[in-house]
């Protein structure tokens, strides 16, 4: 089986088996991303509570990222205490037990990759409902028409990532064999990792160049044009780290470490990206409160013809000034 890995050029050997102590600090590297991550959602769902005494569409969205954020924690533990099958375990005798843990962990990647998927989607969702919110003044049907199709777009890519999980190892159960190798299909995911690199990066851009024109043509200075292509464009970070992770790793002969590591940093910047602007507008003490004079929102300064509209169209959507 691993020979006619070798055979189809893709896959490698396993790399060499490290004790844990070389994986402790990637460890505690993941728990704190994980931390922080869900530190700043839950600051993101208290801050707006507190300003508007309700949650809008794309906060609760944002929200639901905790649980797929949580669980893939609760699998990256184990994984990286346990070690998986993608590891040489040439002159090495496993105990039963230890081998029941190793087959335990590999099984367990398949989830963590499947919860790291949802949760990276889940953000893409929560931004995409953010600029549902934001073109809903405009009544333009071509603004509409663009944001069905960015939806089925993130649909049809999440199952594609998802499939590239589970259908890569043939049989099924091979992914979480120890011994022996079950070959570099099964053990190193890199038709998982493949596909959801490039789902991953088309669906960002997408995220990114659709706000860009809007924000261009509207009635805001310039430095507030500046400031919120530039929140917007942060989905950028995430596709430059994704570039990085995806040769990294294949270098690295697909180490759970590594993987387990830059997953964990996309997922931070992921975050980030997803609750900027929120985040911001709370900094500055802008953006939707409770009813009192403000200044006009971003989907009003974008909406051109939001002067010539009836007062219920005027008032704040939700989305937070820059």
């Amino acid at each position: 089986m691993a020979q006619a890995s070798h055979s189809m050029g893709l896959y490698t050997d396993p790399p060499a088996l490290l004790p844990f102590r070389h994986d402790k600090p990637t460890l505690l590297v993941c728990w704190w991303a994980t931390s922080f991550c869900a530190l700043m959602i839950l600051i993101r769902i208290t801050g707006r509570f507190i300003r508007t005494e309700r949650l809008f569409r794309e906060d609760k969205i944002a929200a639901f990222a905790l649980v797929p954020l949580v669980l893939r924690m609760a699998c990256v533990h184990f994984i990286l205490v346990w070690g998986t099958n993608n590891a040489d375990f040439t002159g090495v005798t496993l105990t039963p037990t230890e081998l029941r843990q190793k087959s335990i962990a590999s099984g367990l990647t398949m989830a963590s990759r499947f919860f790291y998927t949802a949760t990276l989607w889940i953000y893409k969702y929560a931004i995409l409902e953010f600029l549902t919110r934001l073109t809903d003044l405009s009544w333009e049907r071509s603004h509409r028409s663009t944001l069905f199709a960015i939806r089925w777009t993130l649909v049809i890519t999440f199952i594609a990532a998802t499939i590239s999980n589970l259908a890569e190892c043939r049989p099924f159960h091979l992914h979480w064999q120890g011994l022996p190798d079950p070959g570099g299909q099964c053990r190193q995911g890199y038709v998982q990792l493949i596909t959801m690199a490039a789902c991953n990066i088309a669906t960002d851009f997408l995220l990114v160049i659709f706000p860009v024109p809007l924000i261009v043509r509207s009635r805001m200075r310039f430095r507030r044009k500046a400031q919120l292509i530039l929140l917007f464009s942060l989905s950028l970070s995430v596709v430059a780290l994704t570039i990085y992770r995806l040769p990294h790793i294949l270098h690295q002969q697909g180490r759970q470490q590594s993987r387990s590591l830059l997953a964990s940093v996309e997922i931070i910047f992921a975050t980030a990206s997803a609750n900027a602007l929120v985040l911001g507008s709370f900094v500055r003490d802008r953006g939707v409160k409770k009813q009192k004079f403000h200044r006009p929102s971003v989907a009003e300064s974008l909406d051109p013809a939001s002067s010539m509209r009836r007062p219920t169209l005027r008032r704040q959507w939700g989305s937070d000034d820059s």
